[in-house]
């Protein structure tokens, strides 16, 4: 009867429940924000004075909100520990609400106690969940501050204190957490200003527990220490001031902050490793001194009994982070949290901070991860390198702390890392800061620190690439930057110029004449950088060679590196005689511009004599021929119009020297300044750039083009090109009749390729008969006999003629392409003048003379883009003479007859184009050929 009884009342029980409340525990666990803050609103409005709950209704609800802590429910422990928080501060908050209460603190406490005890938990994830709802409840008491009211018994305080210890000493992986709540009461006692005890009670039990000498009880005793100064604190802990941050006690905080990691490994094996950095160095961080007091006197502490000697940031980074987490021994953990710790200094800290983190074992450890993708830290390394730029880019003084830090590991740390980490560092950098990296790096020149001189070389040859670069990004930066690239090309010229048996004083080990090459190559780079993006370039160009002279002069550098003897100083020393009086010609008109002749004219002089310093010994001659020159433009007023034009012609022809060679800085150098003095350029010196593009592209046209015949080959050469002449670069008189037996790119190869079968048979034949052996498909045949030593003597020397005239067929052969490719560089530099010359002249009857040369270029070429190049500029010089920029070729007093001579070379010209046209060529010539008709038809109808 009983048990039906029973069994009755719980089927009543339903009916009693409050659904709205199961509802409310039910949205607590919601894992959308706003629904478990309703919920909670509306649970904790149960429970305030006003409400007046019952003992057993507030008793319920403890229950129920501890166990909801425990529970691994959707967002469960978030929104119970906001209602827990909350409905303890209603039910104990004031001195009204616990009064009236029929529950005390302390049965709050046992009740916490006891449901979130996970010893009746399931070992697993069961029992994980409560020891994370232990936490969370201790943590939601803490934050209600019940237990820091009057009345309440110091001993709560205690239990909840303990419970939080055993939790972190019971589960590593809870350590931190179990801290860091602790560490947060701490910092809500100092805000309220709360009773002493309570801080010496929390460390009185830390240290009972032996948690004191962890990371998070280091972090806790320093906040004690400074926010409760007169808080008695055990003795006995530590052994130097009882400070855990005093530096004769350094290696016992490095064993400590150390653990941090060894917990994090032993926690990685659990499979739940913490990826953040702990709280605790942070506070450890905060309180460390950028350096020693001054005169190392060590400052008293607050309470003026002993004095404190605390570690400074430098020593603590040496102590802890470089010789711990980046040690050689190591785990990949320890060095992930080195990482985070790097970039965090990176990041927020000061500059000082900043230049000691990067020491031996760091930037070590950066490289190696860096160097290599699949290795475990890479990504980090990575991030580590890209929080440096970022600092940069957002503080560009800090680029000298990080170039200095990067390059102590290695002066190759770009290549060794397969990155450009330092070069865009240094890119970023503003003009102070690098002007402070650019002195770090030349003592780096200077003394690289390596004995081996092959690795030195190899150092130099990186900080001489690195300064073209920064020439190379900073030029077009403005005025604010040229006192640095000035100073960069000042460095360069010293190092490459000059030395001698004394230079280990100036360099060690001694710079070497093939580096002090490269460093006169890096100075060419860095004027073609600085010639295309500073307003005055001949400046810059005559401060270099002057550098040079002065030096020579005082050997304050050592001696001059090349022999000049009196003729060849006398040319230079006239030279800079005319470049001084160049320079006070310079004037500006009304909008700041320099005169342009004397600016380019100064820049070709500058650079003619630094080709003279480099060794060129045709420089020399051009530095006469530019004297002439200066002297019929500048020098002499009274020089004539034929004198001024010879001086032009002279002028083309020392541009043309200058766009022979493969540099890009002649090149540039030689287009701004023919495009200063096109419109001075007469018909000579017109014909010398079109008799350029009239050449061969082979052997015998650079022959004839730089005069380089050899007398030991004049013979076979001008029959090898009788034999190998192509008929399309062949050159067709206007006046002759069109052929049509132009030949494709295909048979050239083809042919060839005939040419070598035919060598390589040849090769065989004289072989064989060397050997006195016969081919395979010769029937006749000899018994084989032995060859006595005279015999075979003579086989040696027959060896020798066959192999050399072999290795002279291949060296002809080279010597072949060799000449294809320079002539070709050069025909594109002439193109480039005459593109310049048809912009700026085209108005000019002197360019008609370009329109046939530059049609039969079109056919004639062999290569394909100098053919297309040709067409182009012909097509703008015909798109360019449109309107009114026609050129005009009479006036409107000359005579019938006289009109009748000057419209005649319009019509041969029209006539030797038209024959060019029945000339079968690629699709680019008759397109040309075309243009070129209608426009001097045009012209001949005007005229006429």
């Amino acid at each position: 009867m009983s048990s039906e009884t029973n069994y009755k009342k719980r089927r009543r029980e339903p009916f009693n429940v409050d659904v709205k409340q199961v509802e409310i525990y039910e949205d607590l666990a919601n894992e959308k924000d706003e629904v478990r803050l309703k919920a909670a609103h509306e649970l904790v409005s149960r429970f305030t004075p006003e409400s007046k709950p019952t003992e057993d209704q507030i008793r319920k609800a403890l229950q129920r909100l501890f166990r909801g802590l425990c529970s691994g429910r959707k967002a469960a422990r978030v929104g119970f520990s906001i209602a827990l928080t909350e409905v303890l501060a209603q039910v104990f908050g004031s001195k009204q609400s616990a009064e009236s209460s029929e529950i005390s603190v302390s049965e709050a406490v046992k009740i916490f106690s006891s449901v979130t005890d996970p010893s009746g938990g399931e070992p697993g994830q069961e029992r994980k969940d409560y020891y994370l709802g232990r936490l969370f409840g201790a943590e939601a008491i803490i934050k209600s501050s019940i237990l820091f009211q009057s009345g309440v018994p110091l001993e709560e305080w205690n239990t909840v204190v303990g419970i939080i210890i055993d939790i972190g000493n019971a589960k590593p992986w809870l350590r931190e957490e179990s801290g860091w709540v602790l560490y947060r009461a701490l910092h809500e006692l100092a805000t309220q200003k709360a009773d002493v005890k309570y801080c010496e009670k929390m460390i009185e039990i830390i240290s009972s527990n032996g948690f004191v000498k962890s990371p998070e009880g280091v972090a806790m005793w320093l906040l004690i220490q400074d926010s409760f100064p007169n808080a008695k604190l055990p003795q006995d802990v530590w052994k130097y001031n009882n400070d855990p941050l005093d530096r004769h006690d350094r290696r016992t905080l490095a064993k400590i902050m150390k653990q941090v990691s060894e917990a994090e490994d032993q926690s990685a094996a659990l499979g739940v490793w913490n990826s953040r950095l702990n709280f605790a160095w942070d506070a450890v961080l905060s309180r460390l001194a950028d350096s020693k007091p001054e005169g190392k006197k060590e400052k008293k502490d607050k309470k003026g009994g002993k004095e404190s000697s605390r570690i400074t940031f430098e020593e603590f980074w040496t102590e802890v982070v470089d010789d711990g987490l980046f040690a050689a021994a190591s785990s990949d953990e320890r060095k992930y949290w080195g990482f985070l710790l790097f970039m965090k200094i990176v990041d927020e800290g000061t500059l000082h901070r900043a230049e000691v983190i990067f020491t031996k074992n760091v930037v070590r450890c950066l490289m190696n991860q860096l160097a290599v993708e699949d290795r475990y830290l890479h990504r980090m390394a990575v991030k580590a390198a890209k929080t440096i730029q970022k600092r940069v880019s957002k503080e560009p003084s800090f680029a000298s702390v990080a170039v200095k830090g990067l390059l102590s590991g290695s002066l190759q740390f770009d290549q060794i890392t397969k990155t450009k980490t330092v070069e865009k560092i240094v890119l970023e950098a503003d003009a102070e800061s690098l002007q402070k990296v650019i002195e770090r790096l030349e003592r780096l020149i200077a003394t690289p620190g390596l004995d081996e001189a092959k690795a030195a070389a190899s150092s130099r040859q990186y900080l001489a690439d690195l300064f073209v670069s920064i020439v190379r990004t900073r030029s077009p930066a403005g005025e604010e930057f040229t006192p640095v690239l000035q100073y960069i090309l000042s460095i360069l010229v010293r190092y490459a110029y000059f030395g001698d048996e004394q230079g280990e004083q100036i360099a060690n080990p001694a710079i070497s004449s093939a580096t002090q090459e490269l460093f006169r190559n890096r100075i060419n780079s860095c004027l073609n950088s600085l010639i295309s993006n500073i307003k005055d370039p001949a400046e810059v160009a005559f401060a270099i060679v002057r550098q040079i002279r002065d030096y020579q002069k005082s050997e304050e550098y050592g001696k001059f590196i090349i022999e000049i003897d009196g003729t060849i100083a006398e040319s230079v020393d006239a030279a800079f005689k005319s470049l001084k009086k160049l320079s006070s010609k310079v004037k500006q008109d009304d909008k700041g511009t320099k005169d342009a002749s004397v600016q380019a004219f100064r820049l070709v002089y500058s650079l003619t004599i630094l080709q003279v310093y480099n060794g060129d010994a045709d420089a020399v001659s051009m530095l006469d021929e530019l004297a002439f020159c200066y002297s019929k433009f500048w020098g002499d007023k009274k020089s004539k119009k034929e004198d001024r034009s010879d001086a032009s012609n002279a002028l083309v022809e020392i541009l043309l020297s200058f766009a022979s060679k493969p540099s890009k800085l002649f090149r540039r150098m030689s287009e701004q300044v023919f495009g200063v003095f096109a419109d001075q350029i007469t018909a000579d010196g017109l014909q010398s750039l079109i008799s350029v593009i009239k050449v061969k592209e082979n052997l015998a046209g650079q022959q004839e083009m730089f005069d380089q015949q050899d007398d030991d080959e004049d013979e076979d050469e001008d029959m090898e090109d009788a034999d190998s002449l192509d008929s399309d670069v062949e050159v067709v008189d206007a006046d002759e009749e069109g052929s049509d037996d132009d030949s494709d790119d295909e048979d050239d190869e083809e042919e060839e390729e005939e040419e070598d079968e035919e060598e390589l048979a040849a090769f065989d034949a004289k072989l064989a008969e060397a050997l006195g052996t016969h081919h395979p498909n010769d029937d006749n045949s000899s018994s084989d006999a032995d060859m006595n030593d005279d015999e075979m003597e003579a086989v040696d020397e027959m060896l020798v003629k066959v192999f050399k005239a072999r290795q002279q067929a291949t060296t002809k052969k080279k010597d072949k392409q060799d000449a294809k490719e320079t002539m070709t560089n050069f025909k594109n530099r002439v193109l480039d003048f005459l593109e310049i010359y048809v912009k700026k002249c085209h108005t000019s009857v002197l360019a008609l003379d370009l329109i046939l040369p530059l049609l039969r270029l079109t056919r004639k070429s062999t290569v394909k883009q100098i053919s297309q190049r040709a067409n182009d500029v012909l097509r703008e010089y015909t798109r360019l003479c449109k309107g009114n920029a026609i050129p005009s070729l009479s006036t409107d007093t000359a005579d019938d007859d006289e009109e009748e001579d000057t419209i005649e070379p319009v019509w041969d010209l029209l006539r030797a184009v038209h024959k060019e046209a029945m000339i079968s060529g690629p699709a680019a010539h008759s397109s040309s050929a075309s243009q070129a008709s209608i426009f001097l038809v045009k012209k001949g109808a005007d005229v006429e």
